[in-house]
Order: structure tokens, then sequence, then C-alpha cells
């Protein structure tokens, strides 16, 4: 049997005063390794605050027979870094790189000579193939859904690999003991995919099939977390929560017939949500909501291809209020057509929503989005270093026709301080973090948040977007990039 090392390469972000995501996929992978009866550790750089050289250190002392890593684009160059440092400790060991880069990026992913293969889509049926070939049986060519060189040096893609239509027969993501403890949340996913085709996600390109667990299923793997290490807050990593509102109230039924008390939070559409599914969620534990606004009119709703309307979005916030759940709205400002009047709308959009959050991001055009293509085919993209990719980097990646980057600072300066700075909104705030038993995150994330406030007020100073308090930029990737 093979020996396995999976690896969360280094953050990219700064992290001040945040908390730690699951690298849910790799434990995945992990857990369809094991169950076939390979060694397969996880070492998570973010949580154990490991650098390149101690993970060069673990590689030594595990002496792996293929190290596989995960990487968004904002990751890759630490990625990069880590094969460099496993092929300079062991220079015949493959590295497997999965995530969202290398599936919409295979070609860029192998840039890097040290990383051999890139996997094309979803990694545990890919993972155990790739695993065969080295051990003699097949061939690259014969694995779906990976990219690799050719012996000649060509960059060669197998045929698609078909997704994964059966979830329930996926084991249930190995969890690290010592790593559980460090982590804010519990991730548990329910369904794989999304499909909608906004402009700015890279799932638009990909993902665009949904495939759901059983409830039961989902039901049984929270029991199992709940059990074995104690109460925690649940977060559902699904694209959409309510995709399917009737899986939805059967999710919700059945935890409330089990008994389970747990708290949960999930992000969903608000085309995809209505009073008595609220009122149900609530009832089963869920204590906040994520709407993803993302613009701040109708236009740019239909330029991002949204589906969704101002109406909607209004109706649907206040659904949530009144079904008591913490609402957070995410916008996001800076795409290459708006004007100061669209950025204006989002401020206003934001503040007559009325949200208990309100985060602002600023448009990003991830490898994978049609807002990448829409920009590579305008030449309005001013860097492709990936380490620039972050929300936090300082960097504004779009050329804007109508705005500078300047003016987009103030903007987010603007949207933050307009939002934030009402009595009744930081009262709501401050409620929405003690519903939510966040208030030690709120107390730890106020100093980072004071310092972006006051890099930002120079206006000369980099952007720096989504800082909310206990979410600051680097807490919790949405994983899109």
């Amino acid at each position: 049997m093979a020996r396995v090392l999976l690896v969360q390469p280094p953050a990219a972000t700064r992290n001040k005063g945040g908390s730690f995501a699951e690298p849910i996929g790799l434990e995945y992978v992990a857990s369809t390794l094991q169950a076939a009866g390979h060694e397969a550790p996880i070492v998570d750089a973010w949580v154990d605050g490991l650098g390149f050289d101690a993970i060069g250190d673990e590689v030594r002392r595990f002496k792996p027979d293929v190290v596989g890593l995960t990487a968004t684009s904002v990751l890759v160059p630490n990625a990069w870094e880590v094969a460099r440092r496993v092929k300079a400790i062991a220079p015949d060991v493959p590295v497997v790189m999965g995530g969202a880069h290398a599936i919409y990026e295979p070609r860029w992913t192998l840039q890097e000579q040290a990383v051999d293969v890139a996997i094309v889509g979803e990694g545990e049926d890919a993972i155990l193939e790739l695993l065969d070939v080295w051990n003699g049986t097949g061939s690259l060519d014969d694995v779906a859904g990976i990219a690799y060189r050719g012996t000649d040096g060509a960059f060669t893609k197998t045929k698609g690999r078909e997704y994964n239509d059966h979830l329930d027969r996926l084991p249930f993501p190995v969890r690290n003991d010592r790593h559980q403890a460090a982590y804010s949340l519990y991730e548990v996913v329910g369904k794989r995919g999304c499909p909608f085709r906004c402009t700015f996600c890279g799932a638009s390109a990909d993902h665009r099939k949904v495939r759901f667990r059983t409830p039961e299923n989902v039901i049984e793997e929270i029991a199992e977390l709940f059990g074995r290490y104690g109460k925690k807050k649940l977060y559902f990593n699904d694209d959409v929560f309510t995709i399917n509102k009737q899986w939805a109230h059967d999710f919700c039924d059945l935890l409330l017939s089990r008994g389970l008390d747990i708290e949960w939070e999930c992000q969903t559409r608000v085309d995809l949500v209505d009073p008595a599914l609220l009122a149900k969620m609530k009832r089963a534990g869920c204590e906040s909501v994520v709407f993803g606004i993302d613009a701040g009119n109708q236009k740019n709703f239909d330029l991002l291809k949204k589906a969704i309307t101002v109406e909607q979005a209004y109706v649907s916030v206040r659904h949530a209020r009144e079904a008591g759940m913490a609402v957070w709205c995410n916008f996001i400002m800076g795409y290459p057509w708006e004007t100061h009047r669209d950025l204006q709308d989002t401020i206003d959009l934001a503040r007559g929503l009325d949200p208990h959050f309100a985060r602002f991001f600023i448009a990003t055009p991830y490898p994978g989005s049609p807002l990448y293509d829409y920009a590579r085919e305008r030449d309005i993209i001013k860097t492709l270093d990936l380490a620039a990719y972050s929300q936090d980097s300082g960097t504004t990646i779009l050329e804007l026709e109508h705005v500078t980057p300047e003016e987009l600072s103030r903007f987010v300066y603007k949207a933050n301080m307009l939002f934030y700075l009402r009595p009744q909104a930081f009262l709501k705030a401050l409620n929405g973090y003690r519903r939510q038993g966040r208030l030690k995150n709120l107390l730890r994330a106020l100093p980072a948040f004071a310092e972006y406030l006051g890099r930002v007020r120079g206006h000369g100073s980099p952007v720096v977007a989504g800082a909310v308090p206990g979410n600051l930029p680097g807490e919790k990737a949405r994983r899109r990039g």
C-alpha cells in the first residue's frame, strides 16, 4: 500500500484575528485513500503554522510515495514552493496538485516543473487510479480527469471524468483530532455543484451538475462529529444550501426529529428561500445565513448573470431577519464597467437591506471565471502574479474604465464606514455576534479591523476588502479563487 502525504500549503494571507477552515477536499481524499488501505496523513500548514522548511521536515520524516497538494489560485505560488521542496528532498516522488486552480487552469498549474500531475475535477477516484499507474498498472493517459507533461514535455490532458453521482458512497472526511481543536467551525458538505453562471465565480465554468447526499447520510456525519468532538457551530460548505428546497425541508425535518441540539449556518441565494423554509431552518438550529448579493443595482445583477432582482434581495433579507437569523450579505465592488454611481448604489443597497453584517469585496478575476475571460480579452488584468489575487494583498487586479484604484479604495472605506458606524447597525452586529457565540472572535479581530481602517483611510494605501470584524481577509476563504 502507498504512503501519500496530503498538504495544505502555508496561507497566503495575514489571518489577523481570524480563524481556520477545514481543508475539506483533502479530508475527503484522505478518507478515500485510507478506505483503500493507504496511509494518508494531512499536513495543514495553516493550523500548524508550518513554513516551507517545516513541511520539508515532514516529507523527510514520513518518506511518502506520493505527495498531494491542494490550492486555490491565491495559494498556487505557495503550493509550487512546497512542490519544489519535495523534489529537492525526493526527486522521484510524484507531486499531484488538485483544487480550484488545477481544475480551471491545468496548463498554468503545470508550468511549475515540480508538479507532475494536475487533477482536473474531483480527486477521490483520480488519486486511486494514479496510484495504480505508479504501481505499474496502466498509464497516465488511462486516468480520466487529469493533466500532465508527456515524455516530450508537451502538455497532455486526458478525457474528462464523470462526476460522482453517489456521494453517500464516499466515506466521511478524515478528521484530525488536533486540527479539529483549532478549527472554529465544523464543516460539512451536503451537496456538490452549482447550476448558476455568475460572471465573477469560477464555479460557473464547472461544477454545474448538482449532486446530493441524502439527509440521513448528512445527519449521520453530524452526529458522529458532535459525538466525537463535542458541541461546536457547524458550517455547510455548499455553494447554495437551498438549491433544492425539498431537500432543505427534509434535512431540517430529520434534524428536528432526531433532537440534535446543534447550531449551524449556510450560504444561499435570495431567490431560493421563503418564509416557511427560513422559519423551519431556524427551528432546526440555523443561526445565520449568508446571501451573495454581489452588486448594488439591477443593471449589474443582469450583467453578472445573477438571475435575481433587487426586490428579491429586500424580501429575503427581511424574511431571514424575521425568522430570527443573523443575516450576512456579501457585496463586490470594482467590476471593470462600474461607475461612481454603481459603487454608490452598492453602498446604498447594503444600508437599505440592513443585514446584521455586510462584507465588501474587491472584484477579482479568478482564473476559470467568466470575469477572468472578459478581462483577458480586453487586456485589463494588471498582473498574473497569483499572490496578488488575495483580498488583502493590497493590489487591485483590474484596470477599471471609470474608477481609479484610489477612488475604489475610498469607496470601500466609505462602504464600511456608512454601514457599520450607525448606532443601530453597530448594535445589530453586536447582537449578531452574541447570537452566533462569536463575541470572542469579535474581540480578537477588532485590532486588525482598526488597522485595516487606518490603512484604507489613507486613500493611497492598498485596497483591502471584506474586512468585517471576526471575518477578516484570510479568516475563511470562500474557495472560489
